[in-house]
């Protein structure tokens, strides 16, 4: 039983460790590069350039539904560890919250990896949104064909194998 209670506060803190790091990494992306005020020289200003290019989005919609989803997957991260540290909860109602967690987990960095596998074949931005077995992926582009569709369909069986992939192409905002 201690054992127990001593696994349930570290998956709790593993926990709070992670969305204040999500949070962190989402507000530090809002942050222009004339807020960076560091010592640095040309080749290093030129490199945190690049990155920050990296890591903005060209879809502002995108950022705000990566947001929105986001504080809605920390809320229930919350009642989840809030279930798992309650004493009032039995061993298995624990259990399952730690499962869910889990789940959250893999689905968060699954979405990421997707994304960026999906930048990385020449689309300005992509979005993937992933509940239970279905798959959701808009891509930013004026012009998609069915190869690049299939492409990024397999992309995702690839990660992703058992999932009912939906992919969705916009120029919004582009």
């Amino acid at each position: 039983m201690h054992l127990q209670k001593k696994s349930s506060w570290f998956l709790a803190l593993l926990t709070l460790i992670a969305v204040i790091s999500v949070f962190y990494l989402m507000d530090s992306t809002k942050q222009s590069k004339e807020d960076i005020t560091l010592p640095v020289d040309a080749g290093q200003k030129a490199a945190i350039q690049s990155v920050t290019k990296e890591v903005s989005s060209p879809s502002s919609l995108f950022e705000e539904t990566r947001l929105q989803v986001s504080n809605e997957r920390n809320q229930i991260r919350q009642k989840l560890t809030q279930k798992i540290t309650s004493d009032e909860s039995f061993v298995e109602e624990k259990n399952m919250a730690s499962m869910e967690i889990e789940t959250l987990n893999k689905e968060e960095s699954t979405e990421a990896i997707l994304e960026k596998q999906i930048k990385s074949l020449g689309f300005p931005d992509a979005l993937v949104q992933i509940e239970g077995e279905d798959v959701s992926v808009t891509v930013m582009a004026k012009e998609v064909s069915k190869y690049q569709a299939n492409e990024i369909i397999y992309l995702v069986k690839e990660e992703y194998e058992d999932a009912n992939v939906q992919v969705k192409f916009g120029a919004n905002n582009y």
